[in-house]
């Protein structure tokens, strides 16, 4: 007689995959909080759990800060970080100086370039 079970599924295969927003979805996920929809109405309208909407509700104003600063509120984050505040400064720093370099179209931008001139940013 066989098995009426079906095989077991493979790891990964049934496992959701994570989805990681950005700062401005989750803005949009903030706003909408904001206009008075609850919580779980907002995470049926994101297609996200309801404990997922009220987390970034409670990191609502790290995010806002991380908004403020970034300068690329697209980019994909899993959370907001607790870094070290001279690290974040230093890597916004060597972030604008390698776009100028790029705009220059400086040749030797490369990762030896980019370590040197975060060390002196940071020594400084």
């Amino acid at each position: 007689m066989s098995s009426k079970r079906s095989a077991p599924p493979t790891p990964g295969s049934s496992e959701k995959k994570r989805k990681v927003l950005s700062l401005a979805e989750k803005m949009d996920v903030l706003a909408v909080i904001d206009s008075g929809l609850g919580w779980s109405a907002t995470g049926k309208k994101f297609g996200l759990h309801e404990a997922t909407v009220r987390t970034i509700w409670k990191t609502r104003e790290k995010i806002r800060q991380s908004v403020r600063e970034s300068a690329d509120v697209s980019s994909k984050v899993a959370s907001v970080s607790r870094r070290d505040p001279l690290l974040e400064k230093m890597e916004k720093i060597l972030n604008r100086w390698i776009s100028e370099q790029v705009d220059q179209r400086k040749s030797n931008v490369d990762g030896v370039a980019i370590r040197e001139k975060a060390r002196s940013i940071y020594d400084h």
